[in-house]
């Protein structure tokens, strides 16, 4: 019979106490890595201490049981009652791994990750797939690789480094299901957004459309403007035949208007460059953040479209902001609506008409040296209506039109009831005073009354009809009323100017004057050569 020899054994499921410098022991049995089965089925070989080290054994070989390069099912190990494999890496065939010299399983499991193929997977129901980089680290996509979605690849993203050096979205459209910030410029194509600013891109023209119905026809859909609307351009188009408007009055030519800041300005900075100049004047206060108070417009220059600042600006300002401009200029423009209308066929027909304030005065033009047209002090600022006008520089100019009303009134106190009315010289439409009953004006004499209330210093007691006369001026006036130990008379008829300095005297029947020892104290001008009709004219008693 061969001989055997045999190593030191044991059944149970502890490991050698000791063994000696390079002696063997087995525990047999099946074993696992933990708990009262961790030392069986594994080879011990004592040290030169007598300490037992496990160093092989079924439990460690089982695991190893399978073909190089593919990671085989659990169940697999029947030997090991843990059922781990130890991976058996095997040569790669794939060119794309450097041929035979590198080495691959056919899965890789980690936690719940999972390498397969050309996947990258969880293994756990509804798991996430995280890439986490730690610290500052990123997660980098190669120059010129696409980052694809689907499964066909329907949609990308890619660094275009080799072409446009962008950013490229490629493939289906893409949906936003909630809010897209954008922190600095975007570019739409032709379209450009920048902070609180939509303009046109760049190299793209200066023309803007906003369509709500690109659909329909051109002129077809609704823009819906929330909030106020401000027109900073010279000149605004509605092409319609028909507007409809809400607000109860139409405001045109307002005092104040906004600009927006087109540079960065810094503080103490005496100029600003804005976004227009059309309409601001020399003299026209400036307010807006970082804007002393006061401010004012010393100068501007249409070229560059910049304003010299009467005061620096207190901080910097930025590109976008926003300064309010009160205009303190009389530009002696006229103010209304011009419209457009053809007299008859062919475009030589075509006229302006206007309608609106005419700011000139007839007083500087027929009557300079007088400084006012009649009775009033200023008679510019007045309506008018001209159906073929011209233009230049908002000054209106033209043969006045027809007015087709059904009446017209009187301001009150500016007109006399059951009076008549007529034009002065000028075209001035007056009226007369009042009459106590109907008349002929054929029966009437049309006379001119100056009116002057005086107060006096002494009271004096007159009838109606006498006459007033001032020592020295020779001013006189009639008594339109009787006063009994009055301080204050009313005359018409006055002729000449009353001071405060002389004395009165009232005229007698006789031709003799009466001293009344009065002098004015103030004298009220009612009014100067008002018409009005009588049917009497009194050369008065003597």
């Amino acid at each position: 019979m061969a001989s055997i020899i045999r190593i030191k054994r044991s059944s149970g499921t502890a490991k050698p106490a000791a063994l000696q410098w390079g002696e063997f022991g087995y525990v047999t049995g099946i074993g696992s890595f933990g708990g009262t089965n961790q030392y069986k089925d594994r080879i011990f070989l004592g040290d030169d201490s007598t300490t037992a080290y496990p160093v092989g054994g079924h439990y460690y070989t089982s695991m190893m049981e399978h073909q190089p390069g593919t990671i085989p099912v659990a169940s697999h190990n029947n030997r090991n009652s843990d059922k781990g494999v130890v991976a058996i890496m095997a040569p790669a065939t794939n060119s794309g791994l450097g041929g035979a010299e590198s080495l691959k399983v056919n899965q890789w499991n980690v936690d719940n990750l999972r390498l397969d193929g050309n996947t990258v997977s969880t293994t756990d129901t509804d798991g996430d797939l995280i890439l986490d980089p730690n610290g500052t680290g990123r997660v980098l996509i190669p120059d010129d690789t696409s980052l694809s979605f689907g499964s066909d690849g329907d949609s990308s993203i890619e660094y275009d480094e080799d072409g446009t050096n962008k950013i490229q979205v490629n493939g289906a459209p893409w949906i936003y299901n909630n809010s897209v910030e954008f922190e600095s410029d975007t570019k739409i194509g032709d379209i450009k957004i920048q902070d609180n600013i939509i303009s046109t891109a760049s190299g793209s023209g200066n023309i803007m459309y906003l369509d709500p119905y690109p659909d329909g026809l051109s002129n077809e859909g609704t823009v819906i403007i929330k909030g106020d609307l401000q027109v900073d351009g010279t000149t605004t188009t509605v092409n319609s035949t028909s507007k409809t408007l809400n607000d109860p009055i139409l405001h045109i030519g307002d005092v104040t208007s906004t600009r927006t800041v087109m540079v960065d300005a810094s503080s103490g900075a005496t100029s600003l460059t804005l976004d227009s100049v059309v309409g601001i004047h020399t003299g026209d206060s400036l307010s807006g953040t970082y804007i002393s108070n006061p401010t004012t417009i010393v100068s501007y220059n249409t070229a560059n479209k910049t304003i010299a600042l009467s005061a620096p600006t207190t901080a910097g300002i930025s590109t976008t902001a926003q300064v309010t401009i009160t205009h303190g200029f009389d530009s002696n423009t006229d103010r209304g609506i011009s419209f457009a209308f053809n007299t008859s066929s062919g475009s030589s027909n075509n006229k302006t008409g206007f309608f609106g304030m005419d700011d000139s005065s007839i007083a500087e033009h027929h009557h300079p040296h007088l400084g006012n047209h009649g009775t009033h002090a200023d008679d510019s600022r007045r309506w008018t209506y001209i159906p073929d006008a011209t233009i230049s520089d908002n000054v209106v100019t033209g043969t006045k039109g027809f007015l087709d009303i059904k009446g017209i009134y009187y301001q009150s106190g500016d007109y006399s009831t059951g009076g008549v009315v007529y034009f002065d010289d000028d075209g001035l439409q007056r009226s007369t005073n009042a009459v106590a009953s109907p008349v002929s004006t054929s029966k009437q004499i049309l006379t001119a009354v100056t009116k002057n209330t005086l107060d006096l210093t002494v009271a004096i007691t007159v009838s109606e009809g006498d006459i007033i006369i001032q020592d020295t001026t020779g001013a006189f006036g009639i008594v339109e009323t009787d006063v009994t130990a009055s301080t204050t008379v009313d005359l018409i008829g006055v002729e000449g100017t009353f001071n405060t300095t002389n004395n009165l005297r009232k005229e007698s029947s006789l031709g003799s004057n009466i001293n009344l020892s009065s002098v004015p104290s103030t004298v009220h001008v009612i009014y100067i050569n008002k018409p009005q009709w009588t049917s009497t004219l009194d050369g008065g008693a003597f």
